[in-house]
């Protein structure tokens, strides 16, 4: 079994300064070809500590793949650290000095001292060319380790590890291996409950593996199925999900990119039912969440964001006397919230949402995260009370998330039922 560790190199990563988006796809494709990925670490660019990281990787895994530091800069120092570390010589590697030649104008034209340096590769290693760039990667087999070595543009770096897992995958006979994976959405239940129900396959001695993880109340079942062609990967993948779909019900709500917003958008034109919003705390969250979906306006009427008690009164018909008695936070008003818009856009389906997301404005009877969501379908509505834990995006997002998943289900239940009469 191969074992990977990913090792991104950059300063800027490890200060914050971007967002290390390389290391998921790297993971992706290597669990794609059965490679267990088991590490992953960033570094600075630094020439010793990336000796001390592949010191550490060397000892944990049988392939090491690293991204960033092959440029023409000072401070990029992968080949250099690579060398050492190893001690093999750096070399030119031929190939691509004739494709950096080109690059910058033809054999007549100087090709820079600093771009030159993009051409050495460890003596022996083999040169990964670059169809979208002048930094050249490689890969070195050291004993039971192999390491490949990727520029840090997204770009440049996925094209050059799709060639290196062809390369892969020929080397160690995997032409009649396929490994697929397919991700399942759930709301409404606990990553707890999921995995009890999915024991079954974490117990199973057979090429499925399953996963769970979390974000913003949205558990995802990672599903990965080893098989000896995609067809036979693809059959299993159906009967695991279809499992999954009977042991979670109405839980699940999307695979592969589909979010909760999609799913709640598929009901309503299934249904052909329309939906305004009125929200408070979430600021037009869920407003915008609908208007990133091509086609919404045809049932998506109208969004309004009551934040003051005067705009819930002057827009929403909320009475200043349910403001006063019960609170801006309160059932009471979350229902006339939710009349409001519904009458106000005469849409078949309303959402109003009033809460704390804090840091201040919380008592000890009404605490941060206490959120109030009222959904109107026809003449019945329905007020959930909900208090979310975390940051003010936390639960500005749960509160979001929840909303659109009680518009789901109530489209799932409510006019499943009654289409089917």
């Amino acid at each position: 079994m191969t074992k990977a560790e990913i090792i991104t190199i950059g300063s800027e990563i490890v200060l914050g300064q971007i967002v290390d988006t390389n290391t998921p796809y790297i993971a992706q494709k290597l669990s794609e070809k059965g490679i267990h990925v088991l590490f992953q670490t960033s570094v600075g660019d630094d020439k010793e500590l990336l000796k001390s990281a592949l010191k550490i990787a060397r000892n944990r895994a049988n392939l090491i793949i690293t991204t960033g530091g092959l440029g023409p800069t000072a401070n990029d120092i992968t080949r250099e650290a690579v060398s050492e570390f190893f001690d093999i010589p750096l070399a030119q590697d031929k190939d691509a000095f004739v494709r950096i030649q080109k690059y910058f104008g033809g054999q007549h034209r100087n090709v820079p001292d600093a771009q030159k340096k993009q051409t050495l590769i460890p003596e022996g290693a083999l040169a990964l060319h670059n169809d979208n760039g002048t930094a050249t990667g490689f890969a070195l087999n050291c004993g039971n380790t192999e390491i490949v070595c990727l520029p840090g543009v997204p770009r440049e770096m996925q094209s050059m590890l799709n060639k290196y897992l062809e390369i892969y995958t020929k080397k160690h006979n995997l032409e009649g291996r396929c490994t697929l994976l397919r991700d399942l959405h759930t709301y409404g239940i606990s990553e707890p409950d999921v995995e009890a129900q999915m024991k079954v396959y974490i117990e199973r001695e057979e090429p499925i593996k399953i996963m769970t993880l979390v974000h913003d109340g949205i558990v995802t079942i990672n599903i990965l199925v080893t098989a000896t062609t995609r067809e036979d990967a693809e059959k299993i993948l159906d009967r695991v999900e279809q499992d999954i779909r009977v042991k979670l019900g109405d839980a699940v709500f999307g695979v592969g990119d589909g979010a909760l917003e999609h799913a709640v958008y598929t009901l309503l034109k299934k249904y052909n039912k329309t939906i305004a919003v009125a929200e408070s705390c979430t600021g037009g969250l869920v407003s915008d969440k609908f208007t990133n979906i091509p086609g919404i306006s045809e049932y998506f009427l109208e969004g309004v964001v009551a934040y003051s008690n005067k705009a819930k009164v002057d827009i929403l018909g909320v009475s200043d006397e349910v403001i006063e008695k019960h609170g801006a936070v309160s059932p009471q008003v979350a229902r006339a919230m939710v009349e409001g818009i519904k009458k106000r856009a005469s849409a078949n389906i309303g959402v109003g949402i009033t809460g704390i997301a804090g840091p201040t404005g919380a008592t000890k009877e009404k605490p941060v995260g206490l959120v109030y969501i009222a959904v109107a379908v026809d003449n019945d509505v329905e007020v959930k009370e909900c208090r979310f834990k975390g940051s003010r995006i936390d639960i500005k997002n749960f509160s979001a998330n929840t909303a659109l998943n009680i518009v789901r289900l109530i489209l799932l239940q409510h006019y499943h039922k009654l289409s089917s009469l």
